[in-house]
């Protein structure tokens, strides 16, 4: 069984608006029978409805750990409270449907209690629209970009940081992430952030841009009768500019990547254009493209070829390590230091041990 662990440390500060305070929380796993210098590091980064304490990732990181010699790293990332579902929510026109739905009897109910609304509601076949409310704020917010990936980062380096104080060797040839779609994408954007830190990429369904930048997420939940539509209206949609927005073209654009990078997209994905997908890999140094058509559906890796794959993530695993062994990649290690992307200047400053992070514009 392999060991668990959990550290909180200080986060790095915003680069939004400068603020401070938050925690860090990263839980790890540790090989049962120990580490050793074939021991690689793992980093999984969940999408939208996955979390550090979602049981499929708790029990990822305990399995991998031991079937692979892996440190399984995962962390609560800025904002990523924000992306899971809603417990309140607002609904707009509650007249209407008071009106449209409701017996007499009921009315007067609801009248002495406006919270017996809902349960009279999902007795009808119908589908609610309503608002989720988060307490997002500009200290802490869903900002699907650089603050989520400095956030990874920094788990990583200090994940690093406890092996080697604690004089247990591991392969820093052998520094792997694993994303499942926004994961993914934000796994892309660690590469480019910290160019030498990751050997390996596994995107499965990855965004080529957040699509919650420009438009609303909407989310699906069966109460009753009554089907609720969760509509999310993220706050960096409003005070992010476009300069903080990065496609995985413009990532990769001109970048010597290092990384060895497997990535699996459905053909009936209806988030992501898989064409255009295709032809951005195709421009990625070290990089390939494993498309999943309604004929790759083989129930054992991939369940389906829609967004996500419905993938079995142990078996998907599997399949990228063995593409991983196929291919060489002599790595050259690059400044680090600074990192430009398009008008975007990004410095990293290492000296304090955990890297801090500083972006302007030309």
């Amino acid at each position: 069984m392999s060991e668990n662990q959990t550290v909180n440390i200080a986060a790095h500060p915003s680069i939004y608006n400068g603020s401070t305070g938050r925690e860090l929380r990263i839980d790890f796993s540790l090989p049962s029978s120990g580490t050793n210098e074939q021991t690689g590091i793992l980093l999984l980064v969940p999408g939208f409805g996955g979390n550090i304490d979602s049981k499929v990732y708790k029990k990822m990181r305990e399995q991998f750990a031991d079937k692979f010699n892996l440190v399984t790293v995962q962390c609560a990332f800025f904002g990523d409270q924000f992306m899971q579902g809603a417990e309140n929510f607002t609904l707009d026109n509650i007249d209407a449907y008071i009106q449209e739905y409701l017996t007499r009897e009921e009315k007067e109910i609801v009248s002495k209690d406006t919270n017996q609304l809902m349960r009279f509601l999902s007795k009808q076949q119908i589908t609610l629209p309503v608002k989720a409310k988060i307490d997002e704020t500009e200290d802490i917010f869903n900002d699907m970009g650089i603050m989520q990936a400095i956030d990874l980062i920094t788990s990583l380096e200090a994940v690093k940081i406890l092996l080697e104080g604690n004089g247990l060797a591991y392969n820093s040839d052998k520094i792997m992430g694993y994303g499942h779609s926004h994961g993914a994408y934000l796994l892309h954007l660690v590469n480019r952030l910290s160019p030498n830190l990751l050997t390996n990429i596994i995107d499965n369904s990855g965004w080529i841009e957040p699509a919650y930048l420009t438009s609303n997420r909407y989310l699906f939940q069966n109460i009753g009768e009554m089907t609720l539509q969760l509509e999310f209206d993220y706050l960096a949609k409003r005070i992010l500019s476009s300069d903080y927005s990065f496609n995985l073209s413009d990532l990769y654009d001109g970048f010597d990547n290092q990384a060895k990078i497997v990535v699996f997209q459905g053909t009936n994905d209806n988030l992501i254009d898989h064409y255009q997908k295709e032809q951005i890999v195709k421009t990625i140094p070290h990089a390939r493209l494993v498309l999943v058509s309604e004929e790759q559906v083989d129930g054992e890796v991939f369940k389906s070829n829609t967004h996500g794959l419905n993938a079995d993530f142990l078996n998907m695993f599997q399949l990228a390590y063995k593409e991983f062994s196929t291919e060489e990649v002599k790595r050259k290690y690059t400044d680090n230091t600074l990192v430009k992307i398009g008008n975007r200047e990004i410095k990293v400053n290492y000296s304090q041990g955990l890297p801090i992070f500083s972006v302007s514009f030309k």
